[in-house]
């Protein structure tokens, strides 16, 4: 069997496997939902039954957990080829930190403000962070590790500020964003998915038409130059879709970091390191993690939810480390 036709496969079955898991989320809850009553509601031929809790509760949280596991997933793959760090995500840069703080800020200067306000601030928040690494970058022609310890000192910088409001506030002021900051599908409707809809979209097809560009880059600047790339704008392009991706993801579902380090790894294991195949598997492979984790914190002790950045995190992280290990041997060997 051809590589093409393996990478076109293992595609398919990723696009199943995210499928599935999106209806399975749909059905499991403090109020289960037959898998038949699901698809009845969605195709409008079941009457009202549980219409209120699939359109109206679970539809459009799981609608936001694949769009925003997917742009998480594309975001940190494009930072690990721009700043050609493995261990990289869209913390790296300082975007969770960043959002965190703005988050936090506006529920303790403005606790009374409508919570759809608090995407929009952590928005601003994560291109903020991510907006000062790039501006040093423009002034400076830094390597990708100097560029990469710059994000994680902004980051510091911004987690400090997280600290001193949670500190200082009182518990009220403290528990939407500490929910938040958990990376929480909980309480998602259809205002945060036509908040957050158009702009992943349109910024996720902007990352696919940049595949060509992503894998001259990855043979080095100095390549890339010969081949007449310029080489710091693109980077400075590529960190700006990275950084509004994660942004929009994180202003409407919280903090998931592990999502972005993760997804990129499965998937360069699945169809390799051409980028034209793992920007779309590494998205797909982000849209099933966060589905899964997102219906896993519900059906595990309803109507007790677990929020899912924290179950991406117990599950992925021996996963990764797994697969952390496994690379290391190759390469011994």
């Amino acid at each position: 069997m051809s590589a093409q036709r393996q990478r076109i496969i293992l595609v398919s079955v990723l696009l199943v496997l995210t499928l599935v898991s999106a209806i399975w989320s749909l059905s499991v809850g403090a109020v289960k939902v037959p898998v038949d009553v699901i698809l009845n509601t969605l195709f409008n031929l079941d009457g009202d039954q549980q219409r209120y809790i699939i359109l109206r509760s679970r539809l459009p949280r799981v609608v936001l957990a694949l769009l925003c596991g997917g742009a998480l997933a594309l975001s940190g793959a494009i930072i690990q080829a721009v700043i050609r760090n493995p261990l990289a995500s869209p913390g790296i840069i300082g975007i969770n930190s960043g959002a965190a703080l703005f988050a936090v800020l506006l529920v303790s200067l403005m606790p009374n403000l409508p919570p759809v306000w608090m995407p929009v601030a952590a928005c601003l928040g994560g291109l903020s962070a991510a907006g000062i690494v790039m501006l040093v970058a423009h002034f400076r022609t830094l390597s990708p590790a100097h560029l990469a310890l710059i994000g994680v000192a902004v980051g510091l910088v911004f987690e400090a500020g997280v600290d001193y409001l949670l500190v200082t506030s009182s518990d009220a002021e403290r528990s939407a964003p500490l929910i938040w900051l958990t990376g929480s599908l909980w309480g998602r409707t259809w205002d945060h998915v036509s908040i957050s809809l158009a702009p992943l979209l349109c910024l996720a097809a902007l990352a696919m038409a940049l595949t060509y560009r992503l894998d001259l880059l990855s043979l080095g600047d100095a390549s890339a130059t010969g081949l007449g790339i310029r080489v710091p704008a693109l980077r400075l392009a590529l960190l700006a879709v990275a950084t509004g991706l994660a942004s929009v993801s994180v202003a409407v579902v919280g903090v998931m970091g592990f999502i972005g380090l993760m997804s990129p790894h499965i998937a360069r294991r699945l169809v390799g390191g051409s980028h034209r195949w793992l920007l779309p598997t590494s998205m797909l492979t982000g849209m099933l993690l966060v589905s899964l984790a997102d219906g896993v914190g519900r059906a595990i002790a309803p109507p007790i939810e677990v929020s899912a950045g924290i179950l991406a995190a117990l599950l992925g992280a021996p996963f990764f480390v797994y697969i952390m290990l496994t690379t290391a041997s190759e390469q011994d060997r």
